[in-house]
């Protein structure tokens, strides 16, 4: 079997660009999490590519092991007037760095390109970013009576026992949420942690936000505030943030919250919930 098979890609194959050279010991493969704001590669050797699709004999037996991503190669799919609007995007992620820090998401190197296609000039916002293994934390899929059991169930190869295991989990998610607090409270902004596949819990019980492209306002009132997709991610991103507290750290969530008392009012998600349905709409054909 030939190692571009499986949508494996060289680099000039990758959307065409050819600031990537198509030779060397890496490949590129389509993440199947590209969203509305990125395409996503994953970045892979070809060695282990080969082993992928031509397997190895071990104790008799030919297995095919996934290969393991060593970066996750992004590409924002907005395009730039200038050089100042990328360093204004890419100053998202130092807000989210400075105040969550590096073991809190999915550290990047971010660079931009001056590419030509078609005698037209465009400049890419790029990214090689961390790769995170581990479960994705789906806030809407959490068991009430233990919200982080299958997610430990569903990592195989952990050395820890489950009460170790979770203590530590726990304590990563609580740094998460409290960082993300004073990040809310000194910055005026929230992570989007709306998307599914946004959060990952791993084998080592670390916790991570991945998806880095985006920090939304908060406006502290009747407005509703919709993101450049036409989602209002800062109202369900809230939202998000409470789940963790209540469901995950079992901290009870206190009326008089300021944070929690605005945006969670009952007509406000009632709100929420409409262009939610609404921006879904949208996205089908």
């Amino acid at each position: 079997m030939d190692i571009r098979d499986r949508n494996v890609l060289s680099g000039d194959e990758v959307l065409g660009l050819n600031f990537i050279k198509g030779s060397g010991p890496y490949l590129f493969r389509r993440y199947y999490r590209s969203g509305l704001r990125s395409l996503i590669f994953e970045v892979l050797s070809a060695g282990d590519v080969e082993t992928e699709t031509q397997g190895e004999v071990m104790d008799g037996i030919r297995l095919f092991p996934r290969a393991r991503p060593r970066k996750m190669f992004r590409i924002l799919r907005n395009r730039f007037a200038s050089k100042e609007e990328v360093l204004t995007e890419i100053q998202k992620y130092r807000v989210l760095l400075n105040h969550l820090g590096p073991d809190l998401i999915a550290a990047s190197e971010e660079f931009m390109v001056d590419y030509t296609l078609r005698g037209k000039r465009e400049i890419v916002l790029c990214g090689l970013q961390e790769y995170v293994e581990g479960e994705i934390l789906d806030p809407w899929r959490l068991s009430i009576k233990e919200p982080l059991k299958d997610m430990f169930t569903s990592l195989s190869g952990t050395r820890m026992e489950y009460a170790a295991w979770l203590k530590k989990a726990r304590e990563n998610i609580g740094r998460f949420v409290d960082r993300t607090r004073q990040m809310i409270h000194s910055s005026g902004y929230i992570p989007d942690l709306a998307g599914i596949g946004n959060l990952i819990v791993m084998k080592d019980a670390g916790f991570k936000l991945v998806d880095i492209n985006n920090i939304v306002p908060l406006k502290p009132d009747r407005t509703i505030l919709i993101d450049d997709k036409g989602y209002p991610s800062c109202d369900v991103s809230v939202e998000v943030l409470s789940i963790l507290e209540r469901d995950v750290l079992e901290i009870p969530l206190l009326p008089d919250d300021p944070l929690y008392r605005h945006f969670l009012a009952p007509e406000r998600k009632k709100e929420v919930r409409r262009l939610e349905t609404l921006f879904y709409a949208r996205l089908t054909p």
